[in-house]
């Protein structure tokens, strides 16, 4: 991470602060998805959430203040197979690794209020690039810039856009050292490895 994309990160973490029935893996660009991959595209991507698929996934027992450095508020974060399976190592992710996190307005809340969501669409990861990103926050938020009609604040590829500037800047230094490794696993553009 350069010095640069770091004095993003903590801009934006400041500003913001206050992104399993199937085995199949690779990542579905044009489609619906598939129990363990998102599709892309915000509009493919609220159906898929809407099924429901990625809560067989493995998913934290319960809603928890944001992790620092994250600027998600309440959330809950389920892991897919790609993840959950290669948590303990220390390699890159594979292909098809994908999270969803559900942003909640309240540690009690269960019901989600937005979600970010991340998959993996190639083996080397190009430095966040080869990673599509997906957040949606609540039209009233004040936690992140969004689209004043659909709340989305990223969902795109990260090698440009708000992908790039908000979701990469900060997901680039997942496990770089203590201070961005929030939970064991920690690694490749993900913070929290559920297993």
């Amino acid at each position: 991470m350069t010095f640069r994309s770091s004095v993003a990160c903590l801009t934006i973490l400041g500003s913001l602060g206050a992104c399993s029935s199937s085995n199949s893996k690779s990542p579905d660009a044009a489609g619906t998805g598939a129990a363990q991959t998102p599709p892309m595209g915000a509009t493919a991507v609220e159906a898929w959430l809407a099924l429901g698929d990625y809560k067989q996934w493995h998913c934290e027992t319960a809603s928890h203040a944001a992790r620092s450095p994250s600027p998600h508020g309440f959330n809950r974060i389920c892991s897919n197979d790609a993840v959950s399976n290669n948590a303990t190592g220390t390699g890159v992710w594979p292909a098809g690794a994908a999270a969803v996190k559900e942003l909640l307005a309240d540690a009690t809340s269960t019901t989600p209020v937005g979600y970010a969501v991340y998959l993996k669409t190639a083996a080397d990861s190009a430095a966040g690039a080869n990673w599509y990103w997906y957040e949606r926050v609540p039209l009233d938020s004040t936690a992140a810039p969004h689209d004043a009609t659909t709340g989305v604040v990223a969902d795109g590829m990260g090698s440009s856009g708000t992908a790039m500037s908000i979701c990469v800047s900060c997901h680039n230094a997942a496990g770089s050292d203590a201070a961005h490794t929030p939970s064991p696993g920690g690694r490749d553009e993900v913070y929290t490895a559920v297993h």
